[in-house]
This record gives structure tokens, C-alpha cells and sequence, in this order.
């Protein structure tokens, strides 16, 4: 299956496999470039304070919404699509709901494993594809996936697998990145890597607003809206880190609200079988 909605940000991506993918991000665990700690100390005691402080201080309004979709469904069946090192798991599984989660990638499993492990949780995380989900028809509450599904092979066939293993009126909340973001813009102007500093993903797909309601279109009820209308400051080091960091951010952050809110990083999508 080829995509027909959607661009990608870097040329080339359309040649690049599944493959190639976990093997990216089994090599760069998404959130291990927030430590600055020892790379061989990454799964500590130490790692996870860092991070999970790093996380819940620039992304708090990702914990308000788990919070929010979790109490409608108390109780109820969570799957977590491309959990990497289970941040966004954990919080679920802390709001009450019985978490099933996948990845790709082995070592991410294992991170988030020890962090269930570090919570004192219970949750049901294993290896698989977004695109060929190991569960049956009609099996979820909630399916959730935050930054993930655009760096899959067929993204289309990943968000018919969403459809697929959620209950009749539950809720898929999916993050994609959107096409006219601030950060997609600056990534382009200045060549840098989007994702990690060193090597980017094989893969990744940019949306508009009307390209994510087509891409839902099978759903009953979709809203889309911009997330990440805040700029955080990149742990990255370098001249263009630097006047990103200290020029760009403040910058940017003092911009009215109706501005930011037109140029988020990312778009959620939260769609109703």
C-alpha cells in the first residue's frame, strides 16, 4: 500500500522499509537524547528521574489530556502505539487504565518495561507493528499513539489498524507532525535534523489540518487541532542550538496566542470509531 495523503520531509524517504525504521530508533530510543548523563547509564535510576523530569515539565499538556481521556473510561482498555521507553504508558496505566502497549524497537521495550517495573505497574508491552497489530477486532477503549505513526511505512495502513482494534465509540488520540510548523520550517531552513542530532528517521510524513481529517475520513467523528505551540529548548549544543535556544525561544514564546497557535509542531487528532 502507497500513501496518497501526505508529504515527506526529507526526500528519499519513500524508498526506505520497515526495516531501516526499527533499526533507527532501536539505536536512538526517543527521549535517551534528553539524558546528559553516561550513554552506558541510560536505564538507571538516574535516567529516569532526569527524563521523567525533562518530560513532565515540557510536556505537561500531554499529561492533562491522558488525564482527561482516561477518566472517561475508567477501568477501562488502553493500547499505546510506538510506546519507546513507556513515559506516555505509564502515565495511562497511573490514571487507571489497563495498558497494552507496542514498539518496534527491543530496546525501547526494555526501558519502558523497568519503568513500569520503577512505577510499581503492571501493563501488557510487547514487539510489534503498527501496521499488522496483534489484537483482536474491537479490543480498546482508547488507542493512543503521540508521534509515531508518521514514520511508519504506510501510515494509512497503521490508522486502519487503529480503526480496527477500538471498541464501537471509543477514541483514538494520534500526534502527527503538521506541515507548517515552526519547527519544520527552521529544520529546513537551517538543514538540520529533525529528530536526532547526528541521524535522522528513515521516514517521516508532514500533514496538513484537511490531509488528517482524509486520513481519518473512515471515522465518525474527528477533531484535529495544533499541540506544541510553545517552543522548548533543544538539549542539543552548537551555534545554530544556541541562537535556537536563546534567541528563537524567548522570541517566539512572547508571540501572541493566536499566532503560536496557527504554527504547532505537531497536530492531535482525536477520532471516534
Amino acid at each position: 500500500m502507497s500513501d496518497t495523503i501526505g508529504s515527506y520531509l526529507w526526500k528519499g524517504s519513500d524508498s526506505r522499509t520497515l526495516e531501516e525504521v526499527r533499526r533507527y530508533w532501536t539505536e536512538n530510543v526517543n527521549t535517551t537524547q534528553f539524558w546528559s548523563g553516561d550513554p552506558r547509564e541510560i536505564g538507571s535510576a538516574e535516567f529516569y528521574k532526569e527524563v521523567g523530569d525533562y518530560i513532565r515539565k515540557n510536556y505537561e499538556h500531554r499529561y492533562r489530556l491522558i488525564a482527561a481521556h482516561a477518566a472517561k473510561y475508567p477501568g477501562g482498555h488502553l493500547l499505546e502505539i510506538g510506546c519507546g521507553a513507556g513515559w506516555e504508558s505509564v502515565a495511562w496505566a497511573q490514571a487507571g487504565m489497563n495498558v497494552s502497549a507496542v514498539d518496534l524497537s527491543s530496546a525501547a521495550l526494555e526501558l519502558a518495561r523497568k519503568n513500569f517495573k520503577l512505577h510499581g505497574l503492571s501493563g501488557d508491552l510487547r514487539e510489534g507493528n503498527a501496521e499488522q497489530l496483534p489484537f483482536e477486532n474491537n479490543t480498546f477503549d482508547i488507542v493512543a499513539s503521540f508521534g509515531v505513526l508518521h514514520q511508519t511505512e504506510s501510515t494509512q495502513r497503521a490508522i486502519a489498524e487503529v480503526l480496527r482494534v477500538l471498541k464501537p465509540g471509543g477514541e483514538a488520540l494520534i500526534t502527527l507532525y503538521y506541515r507548517y510548523s515552526w519547527k519544520i520550517l527552521l529544520s529546513k531552513l537551517g538543514r538540520v535534523n529533525f529528530e536526532f542530532s547526528h541521524e535522522d528517521a528513515p521516514i517521516t510524513r508532514l500533514y496538513s489540518k484537511k490531509e488528517l481529517k482524509d486520513l481519518f475520513s473512515d471515522f465518525n467523528e474527528v477533531q484535529v487541532f495544533l499541540d506544541y505551540t510553545k517552543a522548548t529548548k533543544t538539549p542539543r549544543r552548537g551555534l545554530l542550538s544556541g541562537i535556537f535556544n536563546y534567541i528563537f525561544v524567548p522570541f517566539y514564546n512572547i508571540l501572541p496566542n493566536f499566532i503560536r497557535n496557527q504554527f504547532g509542531h505537531a497536530a492531535i487528532v482525536i477520532a471516534v470509531k
